[in-house]
């Protein structure tokens, strides 16, 4: 990073980054080729990642989440802040809000205010996207996604950035959000898609994305095809499980931040406490495997799984290849917040 660059930059501008922005100037394929440099410098442990920080209202109606990452090779930081409300007053308003700054390390001068609702959707689905890339079968033509709401529909748009894709099935309790779903991309004039099959045909699919608040696995691993791919994104916290604990124990597992994953997601939680699985099931860190320190699927039959349950680097490599954007369109809003 050219240090000249960063100090000439006016030291009292914020660029305001809005969804729109970022979903124009970080299409999806250039956010998989950000994830990709991401979780390789994670598994390398170059970059500093403090541990969140949650704290809680008094009266425990909402709470906030910081989220911030270090990274000296670009002299900068970000932060992404979120609330998360208990009691949603309306079911049409999302009970999670987020903002992520983005911070010039030598002035301390946030120079940047991003979406961070949209950033987190984007950097999720392109991670399953670098996942899919390098797990998935390459003639995978078929993909389900579980759960149609903004993941899902990130996910569905990474898988179909990095294979050929003809089938699509979408599971969604929400008949409309799967349609909008549909609308959003296409399908109808671009694909065959079904909503809510009977999980008969996952025998027939190659690639799974789970994005769901389920406490239960979705399907059992006797449901699946040889060979699948499943991103699994959903299971973020400890009492939450989408996945059949035979398909951890029996296919190949990674992670996105092991420990995190470790510590967070009831999808590895509670099998490795029942003793259904051990750590040694689990191969690795997706790093690793970009690195080529670990290897990958060995065979068209293998069962991969990729679970994530996300960093604050990937809102970092997002929030700054917006912001290195909006330098070079010059098209951001700017704001000063100091005379």
């Amino acid at each position: 990073m050219d240090t000249a660059k960063i100090l000439s930059a006016n030291q009292n501008e914020v660029r305001v980054l809005n969804a729109s922005f970022i979903k124009t100037y970080v299409p999806m394929k250039k956010a998989i080729d950000l994830m990709e440099e991401a979780f390789r410098i994670l598994s390398e442990k170059s970059a500093s990642i403090p541990q969140r920080v949650v704290m809680s209202t008094p009266d425990d109606k909402m709470s906030i989440f910081f989220k911030p990452a270090f990274l000296s090779r670009y002299n900068r930081m970000s932060i992404k802040i979120l609330t998360q409300i208990h009691e949603n007053v309306s079911q049409e308003m999302p009970t999670i809000k987020g903002t992520v700054l983005l911070i010039d390390m030598i002035s301390g001068q946030i120079i940047s205010i991003s979406d961070g609702n949209y950033t987190t959707a984007l950097r999720t689905g392109a991670a399953s996207g670098i996942a899919t890339k390098y797990l998935a079968n390459p003639d995978a033509s078929s993909v389900a996604i579980f759960g149609c709401g903004a993941q899902g529909l990130t996910q569905l748009e990474a898988v179909l950035a990095v294979r050929p894709i003809r089938n699509i099935y979408l599971f969604e309790q929400s008949e409309s959000k799967a349609l909008r779903l549909a609308e959003q991309l296409n399908l109808k004039n671009n694909f065959d898609f079904e909503i809510n099959p009977d999980l008969k045909s996952l025998k027939e699919v190659d690639v799974i994305c789970t994005a769901t608040p389920s406490h239960h696995p979705l399907f059992s691993i006797n449901q699946l095809k040889p060979g699948v791919h499943i991103n699994a994104i959903g299971s973020y916290r400890a009492d939450m499980n989408e996945i059949d604990p035979e398909i951890l124990r029996k296919g190949l597992t990674y992670l996105d931040d092991a420990p995190a994953c470790l510590n967070e997601s009831g999808d590895l939680l509670i099998p490795l406490h029942s003793g259904a699985i051990k750590e040694s099931d689990i191969k690795g860190e997706l790093g690793e495997l970009i690195a080529g320190s670990i290897s990958g699927r060995q065979n068209h039959n293998d069962i991969t799984l990729f679970k994530s349950v996300g960093n604050a680097i990937q809102d970092f490599f997002i929030a700054n290849e917006a912001y290195e954007q909006s330098i070079s369109t010059d098209k951001a809003q700017i704001i000063k917040l100091t005379d």
